[in-house]
């Protein structure tokens, strides 16, 4: 069963064949197109995994269109979803990260008649914008809950690490987690860093240990990202801290999960990304042949992977690498 090829980059959507009906209009014979999350972030690869493991099962061709550089992410995305739309394809599934500039072109798409199926990012916006549903967490109780572990663990300042500003989804996280701690009676500080060093632990653990020196009462620390995560633990060694700085964080990696088993990170709040991509393309399946989907949000998390289940988790991933959302 042949699977398309990943596209990665505007250029190649924009060279992409154009189908002859009206613009925005979905083509009974057009193709399945994805805009979804860059490949370089390991998470996004679990998602993509669940799609090409999901089209396999199904028997579905299908395009993943994402960017290649993260560093002008903001206005990219909404350029890589208007290039997906004027080739009129027989659904489409989305990650809404940006909405400003995300939003209005979805509208347009399902006004014209396409179908549209959110993922990952959008889950406040998908009945508005006339998405038939969302797939992905519920981004405000993966931060509560990890805001909540921190709290009972005796965590009194605690550190929202954001590497996407920008992005709601990340940003409920934050809520989330000062909210609980908040409830809790505690202290809470939030750090953002640009998106063109989400991926550079360097830059991210310089800015977490700069922000862990200017403000010593921080012992506790959320991540939005494993690969922040190791920036955090990797900061709080630099400041000669272990031990005294509770770090978890959302999103899973092998490192993470190992760090989880060594006993370094608390915690990983895990959204599944896997089912993220492999329910969004079973839906699909369903929707264009049967006129068949699920009503509103299917929640893939917050699921907690700490001490308890670590060993079980990577147990799957060595078997089935990628599904757990690590690599």
């Amino acid at each position: 069963m042949k699977i398309a090829k990943t596209l990665l980059a505007a250029a190649v959507v924009a060279a992409a064949s154009m189908a002859s009906t009206v613009p925005g209009r979905a083509a009974e014979d057009g193709p399945i197109l994805v805009v979804s999350g860059p490949l370089s972030w390991p998470f996004f690869a679990a998602v993509k995994k669940g799609f090409d493991d999901a089209a396999e099962t199904f028997g579905i061709d299908y395009q993943y269109i994402a960017v290649t550089d993260t560093s002008n992410m903001t206005s990219d995305y909404p350029r890589l979803l208007q290039q997906a739309i004027s080739r009129e394809p027989r659904m489409l599934l989305v990650g809404e990260f940006f909405p400003d500039g995300m939003d209005p072109l979805i509208k347009e798409a399902t006004a014209a008649g396409i179908p549209v199926l959110i993922h990952n990012s959008g889950q406040t916006l998908w009945e508005q914008n006339g998405a038939i549903g969302f797939v992905g967490e519920d981004p405000y109780q993966m931060g509560y809950k990890a805001g909540e572990l921190q709290a009972e663990a005796g965590v009194t300042v605690g550190l929202c690490f954001n590497q996407v500003p920008g992005n709601p989804t990340v940003e409920e996280r934050c809520n989330g987690y000062v909210a609980a701690m908040e409830e809790a009676g505690k202290e809470t500080v939030y750090q953002t860093i640009g998106t063109g060093d989400a991926t550079n632990p360097q830059a991210m653990t310089q800015a977490i240990k700069g922000t862990l020196q200017a403000n010593q009462s921080i012992d506790g620390i959320y991540t939005l990202n494993a690969v922040p995560a190791m920036s955090a633990l990797r900061a709080v060694e630099e400041v000669e801290r272990k031990g005294e700085v509770m770090v978890g964080t959302a999103d899973l990696s092998n490192e993470a999960l190992l760090a989880i088993q060594s006993g370094d990170l608390a915690f990983a709040m895990d959204q599944q990304p896997y089912l993220q991509g492999f329910l969004s393309i079973q839906i699909a399946h369903q929707f264009l042949n049967y006129g068949l989907h699920p009503i509103g949000h299917v929640k893939t998390g917050p699921l907690v992977i700490d001490s308890s289940n670590v060993e079980d988790t990577l147990k799957v991933n060595r078997e089935h690498t990628g599904v757990r959302g690590a690599s």
